[in-house]
């Protein structure tokens, strides 16, 4: 039998022999022989005493051993119980480190961030790293393996979208208090690779704008007229804005009087991703309908462009209708890009209109955006009318 040294955080190195996995290999094994490891099942050892034979799991870490008793059971509930426990031996740390649940707080507290993101982080806390958060961040730095068995398990269970999720937020949460606890051991999520997730083809084709804009399908033998021309005079508008803006739905929500300046014709977004906010120029064609639809009689006094119908000096929120064969908001702001694209819009010029970070090179990082709104008001106002011929609107209409 081959002999394998197991170290110890004293650096003594017992002879620990090998046996195979198998329960025929250790019943055969002599009492009173000392201790073997078992083959392919890492940290997995027995313990040959005078008058018995008993598994036990022992685990390195940081120089210190971590010890769990298995006792006399049979080789395949030893293994099973290896594989199973072993990610989750790790050393005991004192009561007031620092907790997973504790830091993802000081986070929220200590950075500025959107409500929706705050919302969606909250979200992936509860749902995915519920049994976690009273971990601390010394236990869950130490157990990498669990780390990347608990992704491994997320991109099986609910796709790779939020494995990349849960990553992220550990990962930040984790980096965050690591500039106060430099002592904290490297990340652990280093150790799975983030998914590269292949951008969706969510751009409306003219055909599909068509048919988002009207459409008339048959039901019960009857035609049905649907899509946005059939909503509400506020639906509309908020959707047709979201067209000509490629806004994200919480910015449009979002959106006061005040934050539009119809002699400048600009738009000036309050609420927008990671707590930013932007302004780009509104589109000659934009402008008249929002002039039409604020004079219009149909929307009741507020000091939101979009009123909420049923919470009384709220906006609206949560726009969706899918029912009247209306597809998500977000896919107008991948058909927004396309058609910058298709126009042969610079990747600045987007970044504008998109209100993207200008990050990325120190050239960028020169940019003052609020200076070149105009110059890309051309470009807004073309595709303003490359929507309007599709789904053939105007100002009258």
């Amino acid at each position: 039998m081959t002999i394998q040294p197991i170290r110890t955080s004293e650096g003594k190195k017992p002879a620990a022999k090998t046996v195979t996995a198998n329960q025929k290999s250790v019943d055969a094994l002599p009492l009173g022989s000392g201790t073997y490891s078992v083959e392919n099942c890492p940290g997995l050892y027995l313990r040959c005493r005078a008058a018995s034979r008993s598994f036990f799991l022992q685990r390195m870490i940081s120089g210190q051993i971590v010890t769990q008793t298995l006792g006399a059971i049979p080789v395949k509930a030893a293994r099973d119980a290896a594989m199973k426990n072993w990610s989750k031996l790790t050393p005991k740390f004192s009561g007031d480190a620092v907790t997973l649940e504790t830091a993802f707080e000081s986070y929220l507290t200590e950075n500025t961030l959107a409500p929706k993101y705050v919302e969606n982080l909250r979200y992936n806390l509860e749902r995915y790293l519920g049994k976690w958060k009273t971990r601390s961040l010394q236990d869950i730095g130490h157990d990498r393996i669990g780390v990347r068995a608990l992704l491994q398990h997320l991109t099986k269970a609910h796709k790779k979208a939020t494995a990349n999720q849960v990553k992220r937020l550990l990962s930040a949460v984790y980096n965050y208090r690591r500039k106060v606890e430099p002592d904290l051991p490297e990340n652990p999520t280093a150790v799975f690779e983030t998914h590269r997730i292949a951008a969706r083809n969510w751009a409306y084709s003219p055909e599909e704008l068509k048919a988002w804009w009207h459409d008339v399908v048959e039901v019960d033998g009857k035609p049905v007229a649907r899509g946005v021309s059939t909503l509400s005079s506020i639906k509309k508008m908020w959707w047709l804005t979201a067209l000509f803006t490629g806004a994200r739905k919480g910015s449009i929500e979002a959106l006061r009087w005040n934050d539009l300046d119809f002699e400048k014709k600009v738009i000036r977004f309050e609420t927008a991703k990671a707590g930013n906010t932007y302004a780009v120029p509104m589109s000659d064609l934009l402008a008249e309908l929002l002039t039409q639809y604020r004079d219009s009689g149909d929307v009741p006094p507020s000091e939101w462009v979009f009123p909420s119908s049923v919470f009384d000096g709220k906006h609206i929120v949560g726009v969706k209708n899918d029912k009247e064969g209306v597809g998500p908001a977000h896919r107008l702001r991948h058909s927004y890009r396309t058609i910058l694209a298709q126009l042969g819009a610079s990747p600045d010029q987007a970044r504008i209109l998109l209100g993207h970070s200008m990050g990325g090179d120190v050239s960028r990082g020169y940019i003052s955006v609020p200076l070149v709104i105009d110059s890309v008001r051309p470009v807004a106002n073309a595709v303003a009318a490359r929507y309007a011929s599709i789904i053939e609107i105007d100002a009258v209409k």
